[in-house]
């Protein structure tokens, strides 16, 4: 006796199969660049905020640089997000910060931009002027560029204020 024959199996391609009846696509899932701007805005006003809050007894004048240079980077970062004019004076004493509210310039009180002494040992130099008065206008670009040396002891560490409004302490 004669036995069925075997069925075979065939594989199918899916190439050959009709667009209407191929996997729907998979929707595509992310992070869109305004999220990501946000998300990198709040980190660096935290960071910013964590060096403006980390106080020691005695600091030296890259700490004290550095502390300076954070105060203006967020007194720059907020003239762009409240569309104000903001300004900073640095004395041989200290510094100070302003807001241009209602045509009239006034101190700004709260934290972190009240005024500030220098520890005690340390001073500022600005070029051989008494006082040094920047503003920076609401799209956050500065009045004029400015280079502060923070001096503690023998060292002397500066803080430069770009005219396109970048600050950073010399290494």
């Amino acid at each position: 006796m004669a036995r069925p024959a075997a069925r075979m199996k065939m594989r199918i391609s899916t190439a050959n199969r009709p667009a209407s009846t191929s996997k729907p696509a998979v929707s595509e899932r992310g992070f869109t660049l305004v999220e990501l701007m946000v998300v990198l805005f709040i980190i660096g006003v935290a960071s910013a905020a964590v060096v403006m809050t980390a106080r020691t007894t005695e600091r030296g004048a890259r700490d004290e640089a550095e502390q300076l240079a954070a105060r203006l980077a967020a007194l720059r970062d907020q003239s762009i997000l409240q569309s104000t004019p903001m300004a900073f004076s640095i004395r041989p004493s200290g510094y100070s910060f302003e807001a241009r509210t209602d045509g009239a310039w006034g101190p700004l009180q709260e934290k972190p931009f009240v005024s500030q002494k220098w520890a005690r040992g340390t001073s500022a130099s600005i070029g051989g002027a008494r006082q040094l008065r920047v503003a920076f206008d609401s799209t956050g670009l500065p009045s004029s560029s400015a280079e502060i040396g923070v001096k503690r002891g023998d060292k002397v560490v500066v803080v430069n204020l770009s005219a396109t409004g970048d600050v950073r302490v010399a290494r």
